[in-house]
């Protein structure tokens, strides 16, 4: 049986966050921030692997939300907003079953864009 790396509940908490965004943008940005900072200094590659993860669709979720009106069908929004949300369940699969894969096509830039996160 494997054992669960440091983190493992943090970085859950961050891919759960998705689910706010369709609730309310202010409590996705509340419970993702609360993700991050519970891992703050504290060394724990797994959960910063998902949390940088998890910015990078939060980042690109917010771009579709501003610019989103500016396309002329609404539709277009909704699919690229249920898209994110499915990077989203991709990348809390891969945290819970302990697996650090980047998202498709564009986790490995999330990676290098949001080293910060430690």
């Amino acid at each position: 049986m494997n054992k669960d790396p440091q983190g493992k509940p943090i970085a859950l908490l961050a891919y759960a966050s998705a689910v706010f965004l369709y609730v309310h943008l202010m409590l996705f940005i509340a419970v993702l921030g609360v993700a991050i900072l519970l891992n703050f200094n504290k060394n724990q590659p797994f959960a910063a692997f998902h949390h940088r993860q998890m910015l990078g669709i939060a980042c690109i979720a917010f771009l579709i939300t501003a610019f989103g009106s500016i396309l002329p069908s609404g539709w277009i929004a909704f699919v690229l907003i249920s898209l994110i949300f499915l990077m989203a369940i991709l990348g809390f699969a891969d945290a819970y079953k302990n697996q650090t894969t980047p998202l498709p096509y564009i986790g490995e830039q999330f990676q290098k864009w949001f080293t910060f996160i430690k």
